[in-house]
């Protein structure tokens, strides 16, 4: 019988023309170019390469493939991918059309390779060589691909509601295939991802800025009243968080939780080097908890009074800041942001905006998928690295709170990947490795 390397070497050239297919497609979600070009696509291709039943659920935004494929055990894992890409950029800064794939230096170049048309189409192909080898798959497979992720999801969480209790209600495991392996080129398996709260203050003093040798110490001003304000909301002696509630819900991280993070590749020097701080000096055990077990308060955005060369003694009547928390473990951002309101409600004069709410996602560090993943992704590429919590933001909340079900997420692109930026990529060896996961994934010993 042929082995499942034997088939993906034989038809490796039809498989990568596969990809340069969907990347062709612009589906970029911001502009809806191609969106429905990309669908009619995908509708066919998982039809007549995988068999499947297909469902195009419309939504107040871009369509949501829903495809079933239908297994010998009536247990169901659903796989999450996304079609939509962000825009191109600025075109002069690409080597190629980003539209057109382009192999050079080990690797294929284009909008999507890497985020997430090259995941997605190697999820995809993983089901079809199963299929190819053994006819029929072990369990029922369910592939969910949204088509606005790259604009935050805003449509994922009502259709995942008004599904979970008819078309996903079989659903028992969700994996999501996005993201970035190890920098070391290891892949990973993810249990949780921190969450996110971004909202905005603005402060208005006057209708009108004024000259401060007229009104100094008469008209208050706005700078000096917002960073009042973001005292209230955070201690800059202590770096603690000030806002009631917050800390609600913050884990410390568990005795296995530890011991997987004692197991993750950790470079100072490569740290330093990303932060651009040489003096950076964080022990590996720190870096780790700080980025997966502490919430955070980031400041991303001040304005006020003048920007411009010079001075201008004027004294500003408008300021705002930006603020972004990432979030851990049970924390609520609809509590939070309440617990925000209620601090300014009194004062007219400061207004609060949210700009976005995502809650943190967990999976149980003792679920037993973890064991099945693990050994799928060791089959296909020889080692793996378990992260409880993956310091970024992502929609999991949608299966773990939503669908009520354990969630992992195996990253299949490599760490400079350079999505949503020029030259986007995937490593060769990436999206065939790829395949081989979702292979051994279906490959149940």
């Amino acid at each position: 019988m042929i082995t499942r390397d034997q088939f993906i070497d034989a038809h490796q050239s039809e498989f990568v023309q596969e990809l340069a297919t969907l990347v062709s497609f612009k589906s970029t979600s911001a502009t809806g170019d191609d969106i429905e070009a990309t669908v009619t696509y995908l509708n066919h291709w998982l039809h007549d390469n995988l068999k499947a039943k297909v469902e195009i659920i419309s939504t107040a935004g871009n369509p949501i493939i829903l495809a079933t494929i239908v297994g010998c055990s009536s247990s169901t894992t659903l796989f999450y991918g996304h079609y939509d890409v962000m825009t191109p950029g600025d075109l002069d800064a690409w080597q190629q059309d980003p539209f057109v794939l382009t192999a050079r230096h080990h690797r294929y170049y284009g909008r999507g390779a890497g985020d997430n048309k090259g995941q997605l189409m190697a999820q995809l192909l993983g089901i079809y060589t199963y299929l190819q080898l053994h006819q029929q798959l072990p369990f029922t497979v369910k592939l969910l691909i949204e088509g606005e992720e790259e604009q935050g999801s805003r449509n994922l969480a009502s259709t995942v509601t008004h599904l979970a209790e008819n078309q996903l209600q079989d659903v028992k495991t969700a994996i999501v295939v996005d993201g970035s392996m190890n920098p070391d080129g290891t892949h990973v398996l993810r249990l949780g991802n921190r969450g996110l709260l971004a909202f905005e203050l603005d402060v208005t003093t006057g209708e009108h800025d004024n000259h401060s040798g007229n009104l100094g110490n008469v008209m208050p001003n706005a700078a000096m009243k917002l960073w009042q304000a973001l005292e209230q909301l955070y201690d800059f002696q202590t770096q603690q968080v000030r806002i009631p509630v917050f800390y609600d819900g913050v884990d410390s991280p568990t005795t296995t939780e530890q011991q997987w993070l004692a197991r993750l590749p950790y470079d100072a020097k490569q740290v330093a080097q990303q932060s651009g701080l040489a003096n950076l000096s964080l022990d590996k055990m720190a870096y780790y908890q700080a980025l997966m077990f502490q919430p955070t308060f980031n400041i991303n955005q001040m304005l006020a009074g003048d920007t411009g060369a010079g001075v201008k003694t004027i004294i500003p009547h408008r300021a705002d800041a930006k603020i972004d928390c990432r979030l851990v473990g049970k924390q609520s951002p609809k509590r939070i942001y309440t617990a925000i309101q209620q601090l300014f409600a009194a004062d007219d004069q400061i207004q609060v905006q949210p700009l976005g709410m995502i809650p943190p996602a967990q999976t149980d560090a003792h679920a037993p998928q973890i064991a099945w993943l693990t050994q799928a992704i060791q089959r296909a590429t020889g080692q793996v690295s378990i992260e409880p919590v993956m310091p970024g933001t992502v929609p999991n909340y949608v299966w773990t709170d939503i669908l009520k079900v354990p969630t992992f997420t195996i990253p299949y692109a490599n760490y400079d990947q350079h999505n949503h930026d020029c030259n986007e990529n995937i490593e060769q060896s990436a999206f065939l490795a790829g395949i081989r996961i979702s292979y051994e994934i279906l490959n149940q010993k």
